[in-house]
């Protein structure tokens, strides 16, 4: 009896070769006069939760609130990801066509970014165990 496998893949700096949210920082705030210090700002948050400086949530919330992202820049940043995807990934689409049911995608980022840019490769939306952006005015 063959014991079935199932691969764990991280998106955000190794499915794809960036952060997610950095790039939606370039992005959204391209035309903001503070875009440097915020993304500096963000990057230092996301290195202070990771080193358990404080919990993912509060990380979380302290960068989307410097974002200042909107839904009509996921167009944008989807595609930027697109292009991001990492070489080892890229090389191997014959691994994920012949594993593509067994594959999961587990990301502290959105599914609204990360399910276009791993459809791609054949992992299915329900194996993407992400969160999920709540939109507001």
């Amino acid at each position: 009896m063959q014991t079935r496998k199932y691969f764990i893949i991280d998106f955000d700096s190794t499915f794809t070769k960036v952060e997610a949210l950095d790039v939606l920082g370039e992005i959204s705030l391209s035309d903001d006069p503070q875009k440097s210090e915020k993304l500096k700002k963000i990057k230092e948050i996301t290195d202070h939760g990771m080193e358990g400086g404080m919990s993912f949530r509060e990380s979380l919330e302290k960068r989307i609130a410097l974002l200042s992202a909107h839904k009509d820049h996921l167009s944008e940043l989807i595609e930027t990801l697109r292009e991001e995807v990492s070489d080892s990934f890229k090389r191997n689409t014959e691994f994920f066509d012949t594993h593509a049911d067994d594959i999961y995608i587990l990301s502290s980022g959105f599914r609204e970014f990360i399910e276009p840019v791993v459809n791609a490769y054949g992992i299915k939306a329900e194996n993407v165990f992400a969160n999920t952006f709540e939109y507001d005015d």
